[in-house]
């Protein structure tokens, strides 16, 4: 509807975003309309080795799942896990040809190989002509556990981290 529903501040060193670009460690404070922290996204630094994963806490301090990227030559693959770790869903976004003028969009893909339908929602990333656009769209089942709701927000943040991050830049996330 268009509501502001959360705000998302990076605390993160300048060093870091000009060295280790995307591979910068970072906290971000994901607070409610009365300025309440209710999420706590902690990336690790990857700068030297590469391997991304983002925690998601709530309350701050407690674990709710989290996001790791799958190394892949060609494609962007993430799983997400739950509070112990264990992998619950991956995103994926296929390859395509040349995406530069279009939407790109991820699956959330069950782990069940035997599922008749395994993508279950998405994430997009909707096209921009500007190249400033951190705008991401999210679309899930209604019934999805309210930790892995908040743990796919995290995900947006860490997919913009990886795939899109050039400067520091807000970030928004739409919530549908």
């Amino acid at each position: 509807m268009g509501n502001k529903v959360f705000s998302i501040l990076e605390d993160s060193e300048c060093c870091d975003r000009s060295f280790c670009a995307n591979g910068r460690s970072f906290i971000m404070n994901v607070t409610d309309n009365s300025n309440q922290e209710v999420i706590r996204l902690v990336h690790p630094s990857t700068c030297c080795y590469g391997s991304h994963e983002l925690q998601v806490q709530s309350p701050p301090g407690t674990a709710i799942g989290y996001v790791r990227k799958n190394w892949h030559c060609c494609l962007s693959k993430f799983t997400v896990e739950n509070e112990q770790g264990e992998p619950a869903f991956e995103i994926k976004k296929p390859f395509v040809g040349c995406t530069c003028f279009t939407d790109h969009n991820y699956e959330l893909m069950s782990l069940d190989e035997a599922a008749t339908e395994r993508s279950f929602g998405k994430i997009i990333k909707p096209f921009s002509c500007c190249g400033s656009n951190a705008d991401f769209v999210l679309w899930f089942p209604r019934n999805l556990d309210v930790k892995m709701k908040a743990t796919l927000l995290g995900a947006c943040i860490l997919i913009d981290s990886v795939d899109y991050y050039t400067y520091h830049k807000p970030i928004l996330c739409s919530l549908i």
